[in-house]
């Protein structure tokens, strides 16, 4: 159920993102109702793309309902798995609100960035469910140098700042979401500049990540996932500068807003594995290995 919940607050990303590049985000112009009295969209384009996008939302509510439910009938019970769930119902109950409150303020862009930023929290909150449910709950175990979990802190930090202006570079850019929508009052030239340096600063401190893995040694399994998450990055980095250069076409700035999405999910699942917990199959000379290397270090 959490890895269920994981996935469908990301699709809910990628299909908002959808809602905003087809024009459709006032689509249904009323909440909770889509127009007036009536709950269900007219047969047309953009009525029709925003309700859809409104009844995953729902789809996703029940399946987080099911999560939190789940959480609390595991025997034995654990508070960690039931703080972890309703954290994503609160998170969902807030997101919807927001939601409506971005509807009848007609897409103004502070509303939409906080609903974007809202989503990636919910993820992230997912995500570590879904990892803490495959796991005791005994303390965790570090598997890594104290220097490389606060780097690992401060790289999630970086990206937090690179999605915050990731999002002012949309708020300020053509795709508004609707015509009669508001743009914030920055040149886009020098938001999407902004936003280019962070990721470049990301990319260093992911680069020094790797570094300070190597030279630990930590394990290989560790540093596999951070090869992986510059390999997102890169990938992600140059979908960006290519869709800036291609003056931004809707099709690869909805590309972008699903990479950004996997960015996320790769980081913090990159952190996590900076700890394991006995549940997990863990080799007793691997555990004694790295301790070894932690004290070399």
């Amino acid at each position: 159920m959490a890895f269920f919940s994981l996935v469908g607050l990301s699709i809910i990303i990628v299909t908002g993102g959808a809602v905003r590049l087809t024009g459709s985000g006032l689509g249904c112009p009323d909440w909770p109702t889509c127009q007036g009295h009536q709950f269900v969209a007219q047969m047309s384009f953009h009525p029709m793309v925003e309700f859809i996008n409104r009844l995953i939302t729902i789809v996703m509510t029940i399946a987080v309902m099911l999560s939190v439910t789940a959480s609390f009938l595991r025997k034995p019970f654990r508070k960690d798995l039931a703080r972890l769930s309703v954290g994503m119902v609160i998170g969902l109950v807030c997101q919807i609100i927001l939601g409506g409150i971005t509807v009848l303020e007609k897409l103004d862009p502070p509303f939409v960035m906080a609903h974007f930023l809202l989503s990636m929290a919910i993820v992230a909150d997912a995500l570590v469910l879904y990892k803490r449910s495959r796991t005791s709950d005994k303390p965790a175990i570090t598997m890594v140098s104290k220097e490389t979990v606060w780097l690992g802190r401060l790289m999630i930090a970086n990206l937090a700042v690179v999605l915050m202006v990731g999002t002012a570079v949309t708020g300020s850019g053509p795709h508004s979401g609707s015509p009669i929508a508001p743009r914030l009052p920055f040149p886009l030239r020098a938001v999407a500049e902004l936003h280019a340096d962070t990721v470049l600063f990301l990319i260093g401190l992911t680069l020094a990540s790797l570094f300070l893995l190597a030279t630990t040694r930590a394990p290989e399994e560790i540093q596999k996932r951070g090869r992986t998450l510059l390999w997102v990055m890169a990938g992600q980095a140059t979908l960006g500068y290519t869709q800036y250069f291609t003056k931004l076409p809707a099709l690869l700035v909805g590309f972008h807003i699903a990479g950004a999405t996997l960015v996320w999910i790769v980081m913090i699942w990159h952190y996590l594995g900076f700890f394991a917990r006995p549940a997990e199959v863990i080799e007793t000379t691997k555990l004694e290995e790295v301790d070894t290397n932690l004290a070399k270090a």
